[in-house]
């Protein structure tokens, strides 16, 4: 509690946060709130928290541990969200789908509040094959200027409510296709969106 004091007084110091809402998702990596900034605009607010996840898992997910051995979860979640900030404000400069980055401080990073649902919990779209399609040409695109998502499966995936677009969330783990795994992550992404369309039903 003490480094979200931190880092939410930091934030509300640059004007980044004037108030605070609702707590609308927990993972096993994060907890994710709703914040107001000072025009009264909606936000969203993850807080990193890698201490729920053994060491093991996140050696194996992500490769900013280096050659330590030993690492607190403070100072991994801060890594992990120093990393989506970056990550996700690349891609908005260069007109990916992603939420608009805000501000970030320590474990906390501060970004648009997306009006719509994880892919996870949409039954129906109005035309599954756009999507699909839609989905893959993101990765192919990731791919082109040398990022691998690494994790892009139907939890990792936004539906808008008004048209039904993908937006891509959760950056932590995204590497280079110069990575010695990257063929492999950029397989199981596509086995990601290839999973999920047979879940989907179209309403057409």
């Amino acid at each position: 509690m003490g480094y979200d004091y931190l880092a939410l007084k930091s934030l509300t110091l640059r004007g980044s946060v004037a108030g605070f809402g609702n707590q609308i998702g927990v993972g096993k990596e994060s907890n994710i709130c709703t914040v107001g900034d000072e025009e009264g605009n909606p936000l969203c607010l993850k807080l990193h928290r890698l201490g729920r996840v053994c060491f093991r898992n996140v050696k194996e997910k992500r490769d900013y541990h280096g050659k330590r051995h030993k690492m607190s979860w403070l100072y991994l979640s801060r890594i992990s969200a120093t990393r989506e900030y970056a990550y996700m404000k690349a891609l908005y400069d260069r007109g990916f789908p992603v939420p608009r980055p805000v501000d970030f401080n320590r474990h906390c990073v501060i970004m648009e509040l997306v009006d719509g649902y994880p892919l996870t919990n949409v039954a129906e779209v109005g035309n599954v094959e756009q999507l699909y399609d839609d989905l893959m040409n993101l990765i192919v695109r990731l791919g082109n200027c040398g990022v691998i998502h690494g994790d892009s499966n139907e939890f990792n995936v936004m539906i808008t409510e008004e048209d039904q677009r993908p937006i891509l969330i959760y950056f932590p783990q995204m590497v280079s296709t110069s990575h010695p795994n990257a063929e492999m992550y950029f397989d199981r992404d596509v086995q990601g969106v290839r999973d999920r369309k047979s879940k989907t039903v179209s309403a057409l």
